[in-house]
């Protein structure tokens, strides 16, 4: 089916509110990017505060908008809000023509794998890529009528929804087990094991490559924070770099199967065991800690650095303006009960045993994905 096409900015030009009637400015939604999960779009958390507090790089929305986020477009950050608040000037406040242009059929647009993948391609900038506004603005939105817009979106919901489930169902076994940590070990502050710094425990703590390598369509897999923030890595989808640029990549920084890697900027805090045998290299994004190996294991380390306590510790002291970063010194200083190494074998065990529930769970939420981006390609292409 051929629909018309028409540019984002003639459809969904950026339109904050001017002069917006407050009803209590003392008490004011303020979204930054750290507050939106990747992905979903979901707000994690809603804080509020004055007019004033909120500082000059801000502008006003409301329901009317979707607010789309145009650093680093990989991480896939566009919110649908239900109130009126302040957004950082990161989050471009889009004002859908609502006489063409369905407000969800749009937000499920940008998220589309589709047009996902097209935009990254479009960044500028190593360490904070943004995505050229005016080739945003100049991308054509396919336009069916608007009822065929609502309908797409509904059915978008609905697949949306099992999505949701799935990982709901994912996030209370990974609370489980967190909490099932906290009660084996305890925490930094009451543990009865001893508690060392992260850099007493490990030969090398330090990030990848701070420069934008030269991608390949083939070659040695590169990976990004969104490489590891899923249940497993989709090797389908990371980028390549050449042999030789990977070689020299790694005289610095040599990920290796036993270490554990560590997001520490855009979605922070993300802990991945590297329990695999292919070969790659990392972005800056991304922290590499090698352990002692007679001291921890990597198993546990990655099970600590998934409780609150670790990333409240790498957090204290991080700067957040329209995105977190964690800095290295952060990491290092990361402090962590470290029990003998028979008494972590023996909470590995416990773990491997809860893996098989997991690996269901995940199996279930790959399912969920792929009918969702399956649809969502069916959709936007009229074939739904």
């Amino acid at each position: 089916m051929s629909w018309p096409l028409a540019s984002l900015g003639e459809v969904a030009p950026s339109k904050p509110l001017k002069n917006p009637e407050i009803l209590d400015e003392n008490s004011v939604w303020q979204l930054n990017l750290d507050k939106v999960e990747s992905h979903s779009g979901l707000v994690t958390e809603k804080v509020y505060g004055s007019v004033q507090s909120a500082g000059s790089s801000t502008h006003w929305f409301d329901e009317r908008h979707v607010l789309y986020s145009k650093l680093r477009p990989y991480l896939n950050k566009v919110v649908l809000p239900e109130e009126q608040g302040l957004a950082t000037t990161e989050l471009v406040p889009l004002y859908p023509d609502k006489d063409r242009l369905d407000r969800k059929y749009l937000t499920y647009y940008l998220r589309s794998n589709r047009f996902v993948k097209w935009i990254s391609d479009q960044v500028a900038g190593a360490k904070m890529p943004r995505v050229s506004m005016k080739v945003f603005w100049e991308h054509q939105i396919p336009l069916p009528p608007l009822d065929e817009q609502k309908r797409i979106a509904a059915i978008l919901d609905k697949a949306d929804a099992i999505r949701r489930k799935c990982q709901q169902a994912i996030d209370l076994a990974d609370d489980f087990l967190r909490s099932a940590f906290i009660e084996r070990f305890g925490d930094p502050r009451n543990s009865s094991f001893p508690i060392r710094e992260l850099q007493e425990v490990c030969t090398k703590i330090t990030d990848g490559t701070h420069h934008t390598p030269t991608y390949t369509d083939s070659g040695v897999h590169f990976l990004r924070v969104t490489d590891i923030n899923k249940a497993k890595v989709n090797w389908n989808n990371t980028k390549f770099v050449s042999k030789e640029e990977h070689l020299d990549l790694i005289k610095r920084c040599h990920p290796e199967k036993g270490d554990v890697l560590y997001s520490k900027n855009g979605t922070i805090g993300v802990p991945r065991l590297i329990d695999w045998d292919t070969e790659f290299s990392i972005f800056v994004s991304l922290c590499l800690i090698k352990l002692k190996k007679e001291l921890l294991l990597g198993g546990y380390l990655e099970s600590f650095l998934k409780t609150p306590f670790a990333l409240k510790q790498a957090t204290a002291r991080a700067k957040s303006a329209t995105v977190t970063n964690l800095h290295l010194v952060e990491i290092k200083e990361i402090k962590l009960p470290v029990p003998p190494l028979d008494v972590q074998r023996e909470w590995l065990d416990f773990v491997s045993n809860h893996k098989d529930m997991m690996t269901k769970l995940e199996h279930s939420m790959n399912e969920a994905n792929n009918q969702f981006n399956s649809i969502s390609q069916q959709a936007f292409l009229g074939e739904l």
